[in-house]
């Protein structure tokens, strides 16, 4: 898993992105006999740190998964594989890796008891390139339109319907590939990713002496009303709230041939201007970056929709209570504090995982007196001490 943080003065936050890679093996290429397509899979999990390959990647994908493919022969396009369905030994009357020719991994699209129609294809050696995309929803409401042989429509009506959905890097396959996963003869390997986005948001304190809690999230633009109970970080989303659903356009990065999406759908009455990111508990807050105070209710992460192109920068703005833990009981109201993600960190990629984490310190930018008005931080009482000296003084003199 990468982690990149980011800090800030005062009110300091810090975001975690994770993600992971993908490696397949290359598969031999035979010249002898006309080689039969195959196909094999693996599943890049959302922030995790190792990839699904056999069992488990068929298990994340339901043992099922779509294929469209075209081969181009000259300026000609012809379509190969118009949404074939594969699956995996021992669902839907798929055999064992190697039991017939189109199976090499165990994934079958020939003799499927669910689809009698589809039949062997194999490679074309009078083909300049072959395209492939391939999609797999597991479960939910999530549907996948193919609009050519390297763009997709996806419609989900709920982020986590879009969860429930993988969609694989694109593979292009030229007659001329050497060295790469993808050959011709060889088997087709799909690198898929969930299409969802996971999102969390945590605080913790390191004021010397005292305690936070009874966090009341405000909004500097008045776009919600303040908050005793839920996480809200205020913003806008391209007027469309990440949490309900949308219709996506997809298309493959020119260079790693992951899906990037972009919104086509903005929903009416969404909310636009904040992002809600759960319950956050009124008392004590962490005291740790390993332990802070999750909104939720917990460390998970909640699925949302992916934010590709996101454009604006999310804020921060709370009130706290300051309670000392000297037995003394003084409080302090401490009012106005924020801290601002710039829009860069906002952007929301499919398969990744963001955490955002908030560090309220003694130079927190609030103020306890009255916002515009007093100074804003953390001012210690502090004491010093002077002893003075005696003063002599000397009687007149008396005569007696």
């Amino acid at each position: 898993m990468k982690k990149v943080y980011w800090t800030y003065v005062l009110l300091a936050v810090a975001a975690i992105v994770a993600c992971t890679s993908d490696e397949m093996s290359v598969a031999e290429k035979n010249t002898v006999e006309p080689v039969a397509i195959t196909f094999g899979a693996g599943s890049n999990r959302v922030h995790t740190r190792a990839d699904l390959v056999g069992d488990a990647a068929a298990a994340a994908l339901s043992n099922y998964f779509h294929v469209y493919g075209v081969k181009n022969i000259g300026s000609t396009v012809k379509n190969v594989y118009p949404n074939y369905v594969v699956a995996y030994n021992g669902t839907d009357g798929a055999g064992a890796a190697h039991s017939t020719s189109s199976n090499s991994q165990g994934w079958e699209y020939v003799g499927l008891l669910s689809y009698p129609s589809q039949t062997l294809h194999y490679w074309d050696y009078s083909a300049d390139s072959f395209v492939f995309q391939a999609w797999a929803p597991t479960i939910g409401n999530a549907t996948v339109t193919v609009d050519s042989p390297t763009s997709l429509t996806i419609t989900a009506p709920t982020s986590l319907d879009l969860a429930q959905l993988y969609v694989a890097d694109l593979v292009e396959i030229t007659k001329s590939s050497t060295g790469t996963t993808n050959t011709y003869g060889g088997c087709v390997t799909f690198n898929f990713r969930n299409m969802s986005t996971k999102v969390r948001l945590g605080i913790y304190e390191t004021v010397p002496g005292y305690s936070v809690s009874e966090i009341t999230f405000r909004s500097a633009g008045a776009h919600f009303a303040n908050s005793n109970s839920n996480a809200l970080l205020d913003g806008t989303f391209n007027g469309a709230d990440p949490a309900t659903g949308g219709t996506y356009h997809v298309t493959y990065n020119a260079t790693t041939g992951r899906a990037e999406l972009e919104n086509l759908v903005t929903v009416p009455g969404a909310l636009a201007d904040f992002h809600d990111f759960g319950t956050f508990s009124q008392g004590v807050i962490g005291t740790e970056s390993s332990s802070p105070t999750w909104a939720g209710g917990s460390s998970a992460y909640r699925s949302v929709l992916p934010n590709e192109d996101h454009a604006a920068p999310m804020t921060l703005y709370i009130d706290f209570t300051l309670t000392a833990t000297d037995g003394s009981n003084d409080v302090l109201y401490v009012k106005g504090a924020s801290a601002t993600v710039p829009q860069s960190y906002m952007v929301w990629h499919p398969n990744y995982a963001y955490t955002y984490l908030f560090k309220i310190t003694k130079d927190v930018n609030g103020t306890t007196g009255d916002e515009g008005v007093d100074p804003a931080k953390l001012y210690p009482i502090t004491f010093d001490a002077v002893v003075k000296e005696e003063v002599e003084v000397t009687s007149v003199e008396h005569e007696l």
